[in-house]
């Protein structure tokens, strides 16, 4: 059975990550990154249009809990969080088009640089 949490990009948003309401810094929130992809993730993939983050194991809470936060801070993004089994699959989407596309590109070449980022 496949589980799935979409949260789609709001089109109206900037294109801007804004942490002033998060809970954590970003310092931590990197920290996070960082012990998640040591534990857990097994692929990274980036395509034109999306980052795809590939983990195993028990790690879909803690997948779908930092989907929330980015979606929280950059709603720019089309955040996907599915499960088949022992594997969890983040995909990242940049829908914007035209001049905006390419400025919300780079947010998806961080995300497939983290945790070195």
């Amino acid at each position: 059975m496949t589980t799935v949490l979409n949260l789609p990009a709001r089109p109206e948003a900037p294109i801007a990550c804004d942490m002033s309401t998060a809970q954590d810094t970003p310092d931590e929130r990197l920290a996070e990154y960082r012990r998640l992809f040591e534990r857990a993730l097994t692929s990274r993939e980036r395509s034109e249009d999306a980052v795809v983050l590939t983990f195993h194991g028990d790690v879909r809470d803690a997948v779908e809990d930092l989907a929330h936060r980015e979606a929280a801070c950059c709603p720019f993004l089309d955040y996907r969080v599915e499960s088949t089994g022992d594997e969890t699959m983040w995909t990242i989407t940049n829908p914007r088009t035209g001049d905006d596309r390419a400025e919300a590109a780079a947010t998806l070449d961080a995300f497939y640089a983290l945790p070195l980022s």
